[in-house]
Formats: structure tokens, sequence, C-alpha cells
């Protein structure tokens, strides 16, 4: 009734599609009877956690593929969820393709590093492919981006043999190395280090909004990671059409929601029975609460009363006085928090991400 061969060729193609989109591509009009074939000759497929349809056999790809040659966080985003979660993916061989003489956002390239790190702690064979793109992994590189990639993490054509970042660290007024956030030998002067670069551009009257914020968001990783993954810290100043400074704050850990969630029955009784603790919609609205309104901590008040719970909350306080754009990526969803005139303008929310385990903060401050 239904050629399997073609089902193939549609999830070779677009891999990681419903019966629904199987059915449509194929420009078949029963559903369910492709579904009932599906179910029945699933040989050489499988079906994900997200009920989606891939090939069983094949090497996992991830091609990053943007409209324009910068390859941004929705870009990234957007290929990802085309591709399939990798992390949970059966497929062994993994590989990550940068398009021709592409671009990449810092945002974007360190969820590529959370992403490729992951996937190989869990014993997956990751190659990251750059043979398009010189350009890039050269940029990468003075970034130390290869630094802090794991050493199981193949690269084409070649790894870099001697580390541009480490060759001139801190030459550059217009970046600021990744640096590691490891919980073993943790860096006490990361926050001092980014505010100076950054007050530089910014101007001194920044100064003490950004050291609040580096302060607060690298011991966030120190306190409540949890994780023998090291998480890291970058910037970046870009000069395009709207000059700005990016910074970017990652973990691998629980995320901030199933963080909170572990004791918030026991501190926060009345919450915790509002919510549905199994759905996704009450980790947003405890990372959304936790970021615009504070209060909430897993450890609760005690012993420090009001001082619990507030450090997510300052960050912000400090982001809204600059206008700035908040990224705030979980292990599922996405939260863009926008600052216009010192208020918050709107947190736009993005459900159904393709996991990345742990919390990835991205601050826009728009300097023109």
């Amino acid at each position: 009734m239904f050629d399997k061969e073609k089902i193939k060729e549609v999830l070779r193609d677009s891999p990681g599609l419903t019966g629904k989109q199987i059915a449509k591509t194929l420009g078949v009009g029963d559903k369910s009877a492709l579904n009932k074939f599906l179910y029945a000759n699933s040989e050489g497929l499988r079906q994900g956690d997200d009920w989606k349809w891939y090939l069983a056999d094949d090497d996992y790809v991830l091609d990053l593929v943007a409209p324009t040659s910068w390859i941004g966080e929705d870009d990234f985003e957007d290929c990802l969820t085309a591709s399939g979660c990798l992390l949970s993916s059966h497929a062994n061989n993994c590989v990550i393709r940068f398009p021709e003489n592409c671009k990449i956002l810092l945002i974007a390239g360190a969820r590529v590093i959370a992403l490729a790190n992951q996937a190989a702690s869990r014993g997956k064979s990751i190659e990251l492919d750059f043979s398009g793109c010189p350009g890039t992994k050269h940029y990468l590189d003075r970034l130390g981006f290869f630094e802090h990639l794991s050493n199981s993490v193949s690269v084409l054509p070649a790894r870099p043999v001697d580390s541009k970042a480490t060759r001139y660290r801190g030459n550059s007024k217009n970046l600021v190395e990744i640096a590691s956030i490891n919980l073993d030998t943790f860096d006490y002067s990361l926050p001092k280090h980014l505010t100076q670069r950054f007050a530089f551009h910014a101007g001194e009257n920044y100064y003490q909004s950004a050291f609040t914020i580096f302060s607060e968001l690298i011991g966030n990783v120190q306190e409540h990671s949890e994780t023998p993954l090291p998480g890291f810290v970058a910037l970046q100043l870009y000069k395009g059409n709207r000059r700005h400074i990016q910074t970017v704050i990652s973990d691998s850990g629980l995320g901030i929601g199933p963080t909170l969630k572990r004791n918030l029955k026991k501190y926060y009784p009345e919450l915790s029975k509002r919510l549905d603790m199994a759905g996704v919609d009450s980790d947003i609205y405890l990372v959304s609460r936790a970021l615009t309104q504070g209060g909430l901590s897993q450890f609760g008040s005690d012993p420090d009363e009001a001082a619990r719970g507030l450090g997510l909350k300052r960050t912000q306080t400090h982001a809204a006085k600059y206008d700035a754009v908040v990224v705030v990526r979980q292990p599922d969803f996405e939260l863009k928090i926008v600052y216009k005139d010192g208020e918050l303008a709107q947190i736009i929310e993005k459900k159904g991400l393709s996991r990345i385990e742990g919390t990835q903060v991205c601050f826009d401050f728009f300097l023109d």
C-alpha cells in the first residue's frame, strides 16, 4: 500500500517528521493508514520521544544553515529541531556541519559547545565539520572555542594545534575569550575581568550593573549547576547595524526550573499546589518568576530570609536600566526578555526545543 523506500527518502531529506507530516509530503490522504503502516513496518525506522519518525541506522547530521551568512540562535534552533534531538538520538556517529563561508554569533556558538560536549559525555562520536568555512574556524579558535570543546570531539579538516586564544589572550578589546567556570578550580577574577572589558566599550556608568550581572550569573553556575561538565562564559562586541555587547554564560546542569522544583513543596507549598509540576508550563512560570520577581530559591528563604532567591531578579533589574535583551535557554524551552525605556516590555516564549541540558543565558547590551 505504501512505499517504504519513499518514506525513508522523505526522512533522509527531512528527519524528524510526524506521521501526518510524512503523509502530507507523500500526498497521502489517509493519515491513519500511514501511521498503522509505519508501526507495522518500523524496521530501519525509529520514533523518538517527540513522536516524530527518524531513520534508525543512519548517522545523525546537523546541518547549520541560515537565510544569511550569519548563524544566530534562532537559526541554530530551527536546524536542531529539523534534525531531531541529538542527545536522545540512537545514532552513535553524529556530525555537525557548518555551511560555506558562514559566520556564527557567540550565542549560537555557545550552544554548539554545550550540545557537542553533552553528547560526547554520553559516549557519542561527535564530529564538527568546518571544511567549507575556514574563516569561522579561525574566529572560533581566536575565541577559545576549541579549548573548551571536549577532546573526544573530532574536528574537520583538523583541530587547531596551537590555540590562538592562548597566544593572543587579552590582546583584543572586542572580546573576552571563553573562560571556564570550573567548580573544582573556580576563578574568582572572572566577573571583574568581564566587567572591565565591558565598561571599556560601554562606559564606566555600566560598571556596577555589569559587575552585578556577571557576579550573580557566574555564582549561580558555581552554586547550582551540579555537573562534572564545566560551564563557561565569553563576551563579544559587535559593530554591525546596531553596536552591542553580547555576553553568554552557559552550564550543563539541571536548569533553573528543575532546581527550584526540588524543594518547592517544602518551602513554597501554596505555589506548589497551583502548578502542574510535570508540565513544561510550570518550568516556564518558575523561571519567569525567578527572573522578574525573585524570591524563589531551592533553599527557601532560610537562613538568610529575603536575601535568598533575589540573584536572578537583580540581574534583570540592572538589565532593564540599559534596555537589554536577555535570552534564557533551558533544557527544552527558551525565554527572550525584552526591556524598553527601563521597563519590561515583553517575554517571548519558545517551547518544544530539542534538549540541551542546563542553562544558557545571553545578554545583549545595545550601546547606540
